[in-house]
C-alpha cells in the first residue's frame, strides 16, 4: 500500500504541472487579460493600465511570470484574484466547499439508486423490472444536464415565494444534486447490474446457495463484493464529469460553487483565479481516482498482492 501511495503522489504532482502549464499558454495565447477591459474606460489612462499590468506582474514574459505562480502556488499562495481583490485560496475554497457539498449529495444519492435497483434486479428477476431498469438507464443517460437545469429552474420560479432567499438556497441545492446525480445514475446503474448478474453465474454463487445462504445475503455478502471493483474504478472516473457538470448546473441555478466562479473567471482572464480553481479541481479528481483505487485495493487482497 505504502508503494501505491508513493507512485498516486508522483503522479499526482506531475499531473497539476502538466495541466497547470497547459491552462497559462492557453489563458495567455486567448489574448488579452483582466486589465484589457479598463481601456474601454476614458477616464484610465493608457500609463494607468500599464502601471497597473507591472503591479500584477503581467508585463513580464510567459515563463518568468508562470514560473513566479509555480514557485507560490507550491508555497501555498495562490495569489490575489484581480476582479475581486481578495486572495485567490480563500475564494475558491469557499466555493469548493459549496460544489463538494452538491457533489456528496449527487454521489450518495446516484450510489444508494443504482446499489438499490441492482440488488432488486438480480434478487428479483423481474422482466417487468428488468425493462423498468434500462429504461430508466436510457432516459438518465439521454437527458442532457442544460434541460435539467432549465427544467429545475423553471420549477423554482413557479414554486418558490418572491424573496425566499433561504427557501431558493435549500432548493437550489437538492435540485443541483439531482441533476448532477442524473447522468451517474446511467453509469453506475448499468455497470452494478452487468456486473452483478455476470457474478451470479458463477460457481462460488452456487456453492453459497447450496450451503443454504438467504438470497440477500448471497447478493450482499458475496456477488456484491466482487462487483464492486469496477464500479469503483467507474465512480472514480466520473468525478471529472461530475466537476465539469457543475458548471452548467450551479450557473443555471445561481449556485455559488467553483464551477459558475471558474464561468466568471474565464470571462475576465482572472489568470490568478483560473489556475487556482484549476488546480483545486484536478487535486480534488486526483483524490477521488486515487481514493477509488485504495478502496479497490482493500476490497481485493489480489491487487494489494500486486503492489
Amino acid at each position: 500500500m505504502l508503494n501505491l501511495l508513493i507512485r498516486k503522489l508522483i503522479q499526482g504532482v506531475l499531473m497539476l504541472l502538466v495541466v497547470s502549464a497547459i491552462t497559462f499558454v492557453l489563458l495567455s495565447a486567448a489574448g488579452g487579460d483582466a486589465l484589457s477591459v479598463l481601456q474601454d474606460n476614458p477616464q484610465i489612462s493608457e500609463r494607468t493600465i500599464e502601471n497597473l499590468r507591472k503591479v500584477y506582474g503581467l508585463d513580464r514574459p510567459l515563463i518568468e511570470r508562470y514560473g513566479s505562480w509555480l514557485v507560490n502556488a507550491a508555497t501555498g499562495n495562490l495569489g490575489e484574484s484581480i476582479a475581486f481583490r481578495i486572495p485567490v485560496s480563500t475564494l475558491v475554497g469557499s466555493r469548493f466547499l459549496n460544489t463538494l457539498i452538491m457533489g456528496a449529495i449527487a454521489l450518495t444519492l446516484a450510489i444508494s439508486v443504482s446499489l438499490l435497483l441492482a440488488i432488486l434486479s438480480v434478487m428479483r428477476n423481474s422482466r417487468l423490472l428488468d425493462g423498468a431498469i434500462d429504461t430508466l438507464i436510457f432516459l438518465t443517460a439521454s437527458t442532457p444536464r442544460m434541460v435539467l437545469s432549465l427544467l429545475a429552474l423553471l420549477l423554482s420560479l413557479s414554486i418558490l415565494p418572491r424573496g425566499s432567499a433561504g427557501g431558493a438556497q435549500w432548493f437550489q441545492l437538492i435540485a443541483g444534486s439531482i441533476v448532477l446525480a442524473v447522468p451517474l445514475i446511467s453509469i453506475f446503474l448499468a455497470q452494478l447490474v452487468h456486473g452483478l448478474k455476470d457474478v451470479m453465474e458463477e460457481d462460488f454463487i452456487r456453492l453459497a446457495r447450496a450451503k443454504g445462504l438467504s438470497e440477500w445475503r448471497v447478493v450482499s455478502h458475496h456477488a456484491l463484493r466482487v462487483s464492486l471493483n469496477p464500479f469503483l474504478t467507474v465512480a472514480g472516473l466520473s468525478l471529472g464529469g461530475l466537476l465539469g457538470g457543475s458548471v452548467i448546473v450551479e450557473t443555471v441555478l445561481g449556485w455559488q460553487g467553483i464551477g459558475a466562479l471558474m464561468v466568471t473567471a474565464v470571462r475576465g482572464r482572472d489568470v490568478p483565479l483560473v489556475m487556482g480553481i484549476v488546480l483545486i479541481a484536478s487535486a480534488a479528481v486526483w483524490f477521488g481516482n486515487t481514493l477509488a483505487e485504495f478502496l479497490q485495493a482493500m476490497n481485493d487482497k489480489r491487487i494489494r498482492d500486486g503492489y
